[in-house]
């Protein structure tokens, strides 16, 4: 393990080098970057792209602004700087080594044995790519925006909801939200924080969904409906596969080590809130969803959706969107990879709601195979709270960059111009003995 002198160290160290692209070309990509508003650095540029770097995981750019955390004996991170990012699985090592081990056990870890967990990274691989040539494409053509329900994003990356992030971070969702407003694009709020709902909308002029936890007890769910209308979230998530945050068995083995001084904020009532966080409903019904609509006039997404038979009944009761997700692999272990089970529910779908895909998203061109087969937005989840722990808000927006411009480079690659041009003739299904001359694209 390197120690947290050695890591500073080899961070103010680091140089990035690039091989074999032109100044020329690097100029152009440049150009396209900070016209295409992804709001990537100089020193970021073209990094997807080229088979040669020298780098670390991430790098600190010298330049700070936010005011730092206060440091507390539970000893969460207070960084807030960029970082630089070679890839989204080369953050977890340095992640370890700033986030205290009750918090990174509980990020990293999921359900089980883990396969589910594992199988929703592998699962991407059974897409290949099946990419168009000679298309007339320049980097200044390539359009990653979306519409989803009523937000024009910049690209189709989205924060997934995500509980406790003070186990990472002293300052938590607030700064999560700040670093997803950073790099405009939509956050959404589980009801699992530790901040309250109305703190983390203060903390973020950008758009935001509210993840629900359904109650037991109506009021307390009524309240929690109530208040997050009122503090502008322009959606609600109904998650229905999870029973509150899912703990790993390495983190159960701890003594499932949530902080004492942090309580899940939605339900303190030394800071607003009321009713159990545990005391969660599960017979849920479609009746549910009704009654959210009905009750906010917000739309509603309903996450965690595996099946189409599911999709299709949700739909029918007024879902908004779908939100296809195995919660990570951290509530059950054993079902199928969220990209496994994405196809036979877009079919379904026909495009009637938008579908959200998370799950072991972590490059550019997983997002590609993710669109292509129905997808309209991907939900990236533990890379966000690595960069969280490495960079605070910056290193928030530092992912999201990573993957902007990551996938930038899959699309030009692919051969597709726009997010809309993605369909399944840009992918070879393995074992299915799809033929590139079956194509209709």
């Amino acid at each position: 393990m390197t120690s947290s002198h050695q890591l500073d160290t080899s961070v103010k160290e680091v140089e990035t080098t690039t091989v074999g692209v032109s100044e020329k070309e690097t100029l152009s990509r440049r150009k396209f970057l900070s016209a295409a508003g992804l709001g990537l650095g100089v020193a970021s540029v073209g990094l997807s792209t080229l088979p040669f770097m020298s780098a670390p995981a991430f790098a600190a750019d010298k330049s700070t602004s936010a005011k730092k955390a206060t440091k507390t004996a539970y000893g969460a991170s207070t960084a807030d700087k960029p970082i630089q990012v070679v890839s989204l699985e080369r953050l977890e090592e340095p992640a370890s080594k700033v986030i205290p081990k009750a918090g990174f056990e509980f990020v990293s870890g999921a359900a089980g044995a883990e396969w589910t967990m594992h199988e929703n990274r592998r699962a991407f691989d059974d897409y290949r790519i099946a990419a168009k040539r000679l298309v007339g494409l320049s980097w200044s053509d390539i359009d990653t925006s979306t519409k989803l329900l009523d937000l024009d994003l910049a690209s189709p990356v989205i924060v997934a909801p995500m509980g406790a992030h003070a186990m990472v971070h002293e300052s938590g969702e607030q700064l999560t939200a700040k670093g997803a407003e950073l790099a405009n694009t939509l956050y959404c709020s589980s009801g699992a924080s530790n901040a309250t709902l109305e703190q983390i909308a203060e903390s973020t002029k950008g758009p935001k969904w509210f993840q629900l936890y359904y109650n037991n007890d109506e009021e307390v769910t009524k309240s929690l409906l109530t208040r997050a209308k009122n503090a502008g979230y322009s959606a609600i998530i109904l998650t229905a596969d999870a029973l509150g945050p899912g703990q790993p068995e390495n983190f159960i083995a701890m003594g499932s080590p949530f902080r004492p001084d942090r309580s899940f904020g939605n339900h303190d009532p030394k800071m607003g809130g009321t009713g159990d966080f545990f005391n969660q409903k599960t017979a849920l019904t479609t009746k549910d969803i009704e009654f959210i609509k009905s009750f906010t006039g917000l739309p509603v997404i309903v996450k965690g959706i595996l099946r189409p038979d599911d999709a299709e009944r949700f739909i029918q009761a007024g879902a908004d969107a779908i939100q296809v997700s195995n919660h990570g692999g951290r509530q059950i272990d054993g079902v199928p990879a969220s990209m496994t089970a994405l196809p036979a529910i877009a079919k379904v779908v026909n495009k009637r709601v938008p579908i959200i895909l998370d799950g072991g998203v972590r490059r550019g061109i997983d997002i590609v195979r993710a669109v292509a087969m129905g997808a309209t937005a991907v939900a990236v989840g533990r890379p966000i709270l690595y960069g969280l722990g490495l960079g605070g808000s910056q290193g928030v927006k530092s992912v999201i960059d990573f993957l902007n411009k990551d996938l930038v480079s899959a699309m030009i690659l692919s051969g597709a111009g726009k997010l809309s041009d993605l369909d399944p003739s840009y992918i070879d299904i393995v074992g299915e003995n799809v033929k590139f001359n079956t194509y209709n694209g």
